[in-house]
């Protein structure tokens, strides 16, 4: 699964959004290997992006609309489309690719009072010389065929594969499809590095689906995706089994688009990044990944700007709009500095701190 384009409104906290992962130029001896469609080179898309913002910006809930829009095509439940509703009535339109060279459009609107969808389908084949643009402006209506049951748009599309890990909403560390040597590598490098009490991990002889973090004292116990004596393990040891459960997925190829926010806020910079680059390294062709974080650190990798995406929110005629930027929007030149537009709020990303200020002010 591949997303090109995404336009929200009234889905959570987002009306008129629109963010792009499609890029115009392609970078020469980029970090990023292979950022287009395996054996169409034209046809090119954000592989990886570092998501960043203020808090309350929309990294966590965009991440909860692509899960609900996901499952929708799965199923065909339309349950998953009406708990993402902000208003009575509401739309979304995603292109992306899935298996083999067709670019696939839906476009949904939703109606909560009637408790009611109207969806729009189109596709049409990737050529060799084509790109995405080309594409999107050679789209063929396929509605009929997307409406004729409930999971006749999972059969065009054809089975997705994903991996959503979102701390706020789901303290899940899911197990499923990873290969179990390569979880018990990924879980003793990553909390080895975190954790120096650890001795070894293990599969449990005695618990089904379970794994064993042996420490110095007290072991730590995953069982069926969940740390089941999570009031003896430190925040970053948490954080540590998630972030090894996600690169341990990515390992075994066990999904085409990632989603991973913020796993990092309890661990060290130089450890995040570190993460963050076996984790690039480890993206398959064909594959994305979207990383949300709040660490300015992460601005210093020798990345494509197009990589780096903001959100913002502003407040427009009595209320909040959350908006999408990418760097390379407005840092045109080799030698413009991603970090230096940040610290001077070039994207507008920063959070407002003037309450503090009048704060600091009355003492």
């Amino acid at each position: 699964m591949i997303i090109m384009n995404l336009e929200l409104n009234h889905i959570y906290g987002f009306e008129n959004f629109k963010i792009n992962f499609t890029y115009p130029k392609k970078i020469i001896d980029s970090l990023i290997e292979e950022e287009h469609l395996n054996g169409r080179e034209r046809f090119r898309y954000k592989k990886v992006v570092i998501l960043m913002g203020a808090n309350a910006s929309g990294k966590t809930t965009l991440g909860k609309a692509l899960f609900g829009i996901f499952k929708y095509i799965e199923t065909g439940n339309e349950t998953f489309l009406f708990e993402m509703c902000s208003d009575t009535s509401a739309n979304i339109t995603m292109d992306f690719v899935n298996e083999g060279y067709i670019l696939h459009r839906i476009s949904i609107d939703i109606d909560i009072n009637l408790k009611n969808t109207i969806i729009n389908y189109q596709n049409c084949e990737i050529e060799k010389m084509d790109s995405y643009e080309k594409c999107a402006a050679k789209l063929v209506d396929h509605t009929s065929e997307a409406q004729a049951s409930p999971l006749a748009l999972s059969n065009l599309v054809g089975p997705i594969h994903y991996r959503f890990s979102y701390p706020e909403v789901n303290s899940s560390v899911n197990t499923a499809g990873i290969d179990k040597q390569e979880l018990l590598k990924t879980l003793r490098a990553v909390i080895g590095t975190l954790d120096p009490t650890l001795a070894d991990v293990t599969i449990s002889k005695d618990l089904e689906n379970a794994y064993i973090i042996h420490r110095k004292g007290k072991g730590i116990i995953i069982q069926d995706g969940q740390i089941l004596n999570r009031d003896i393990v430190s925040s970053g040891t948490a954080e540590g089994v998630d972030a090894a459960v996600f690169l341990a997925a990515m390992l075994s190829k066990e999904s085409a688009f990632y989603y991973c926010d913020e796993h990092f806020s309890y661990i060290q910079s130089d450890i995040e990044q570190k993460i963050f680059a076996l984790m690039m390294q480890r993206i398959g062709q064909n594959s994305q990944m979207i990383f949300t974080t709040h660490n300015t650190d992460m601005l210093d990798l020798n990345l494509p700007k197009h990589a780096y995406v903001f959100l913002r929110k502003k407040k427009e005629n009595d209320h909040f709009k959350v908006s999408a930027i990418s760097a390379s929007e407005i840092l045109k030149r080799n030698t413009d500095s991603v970090r230096s537009a940040v610290e001077n709020d070039v994207f507008a990303s920063i959070p407002d701190d003037s309450l503090l200020d009048e704060l600091d002010k009355g003492w």
